[in-house]
């Protein structure tokens, strides 16, 4: 019976995608509530109490354990989670067959080692390795995702991002696709997307583990600078995109790390996570460090980043002091945005390096 729903959704698809899209863009407002100012942490309950499973061993099987490799064991008790839109989703076994839609949950998911049930995942999301060898279904915008290749990848599971992704999930609750909206901006808001993955997928003990290990490595590097005093903090201005200018501003993980590395970030007035700037504001504000991506939709160019109209009497040129950050590692609230902090602290108080800091 389930084979012939499937069936049935799939030969569809075409007809689903067109009246799903028009259901989706008049649900998101109806049926899909605007998360709060700051997002409510996650919270884990079994159907069957208001404990969260993660304090009751039994709660989840080893999906290996199955005797049918298309099959996971069922879970001692229904799962529910909720997500960063409030939404319930239930499991009764853990999913097999996963699509990820952002590259920071695509890493997440093998970081806690279950990147095996990963099948689908955008051209942005390469990393780790392995993940470059399952079906590309688009860019990852939501124009650019392909629905057919998603529905007829037959997943369990989508992980989608909670703001850009809205008319998409509309779209998977509608076909009856469970959907997963995350997308964290704060080092606890990754710790809890990673909970709620390790519950999901049977791996709770191993997002613990990686938790763990970011939490110490997060405090050996913060102890690199913590005797800094605040008049010594250099600032600094982050460079987003370059056309047009923007940059990192308040209640965005860029910010945090800037913060966490003990550097001022010129625009934590702004009232946006990513504002858009002029180079007017950027000279007003004189910044003694400028950091940047090593990539936007491409490679960066070193030049091209210095020499900017009215730039060259910047503290921060004058002294050399610009530097590129590995793209991927600034540019996502992952499990390697610690490395992104490390990179910052070496290239901004270089005095403060010193061995035996590595990655979880």
């Amino acid at each position: 019976m389930a084979d012939q729903k499937r069936a049935k959704i799939l030969t569809n698809s075409v007809l689903s995608w067109i009246i799903g899209m028009a259901i989706g863009c008049h649900q998101d407002a109806a049926t899909i509530s605007e998360p709060p100012a700051s997002l409510k942490r996650l919270s884990h309950r079994t159907a069957s109490s208001d404990q969260s499973a993660s304090s009751d061993p039994s709660a989840s099987s080893d999906p290996s354990a199955s005797s049918d490799p298309g099959e996971s064991m069922p879970f001692a008790t229904e799962v529910v989670v909720i997500d960063r839109l409030e939404r319930s989703i239930a499991f009764k076994r853990p999913p097999r067959r996963i699509i990820s839609l952002l590259p920071s949950m695509t890493e997440l998911l093998f970081a806690i080692n279950g990147g095996s049930a990963l099948v689908g995942a955008t051209s942005n999301c390469n990393y780790p390795p392995q993940a470059l060898s399952v079906q590309r279904i688009g860019v990852g915008t939501l124009e650019g995702i392909s629905r057919e290749i998603l529905i007829g990848l037959e997943p369990d599971l989508v992980l989608c991002k909670w703001d850009t992704h809205k008319p998409l999930i509309a779209l998977l609750e509608h076909l009856g696709i469970p959907v997963i909206a995350l997308g964290p901006e704060t080092l606890d808001e990754l710790f809890e997307d990673a909970r709620l993955l390790g519950l999901v997928t049977g791996h709770q003990g191993d997002a613990e583990v990686l938790i763990g290990a970011m939490s110490a490595r997060l405090k050996t590097l913060v102890a690199r600078v913590q005797t800094i005093p605040s008049e010594d903090q250099r600032s600094v201005f982050y460079e987003v995109w370059d056309d047009p200018l923007m940059t990192a501003g308040p209640k965005s993980f860029i910010d945090e790390i800037i913060r966490l590395g003990r550097m001022r970030n010129i625009f934590s007035d702004a009232e946006v996570p990513y504002p858009r700037v002029s180079s007017e504001a950027v000279l007003a504000r004189n910044p003694d460090v400028i950091l940047a991506p090593s990539t936007h939709a491409e490679k960066v160019e070193f030049d091209r980043l210095t020499s900017r109209p009215g730039w060259s009497g910047l503290t921060a040129i004058e002294n050399k002091q610009v530097f590129l950050i590995d793209g991927d590692q600034i540019s996502r609230c992952g499990p390697r945005m610690l490395d992104a902090l490390e990179q910052m602290l070496n290239a901004v108080y270089p005095m403060s390096h010193h061995t035996g800091v590595s990655s979880p």
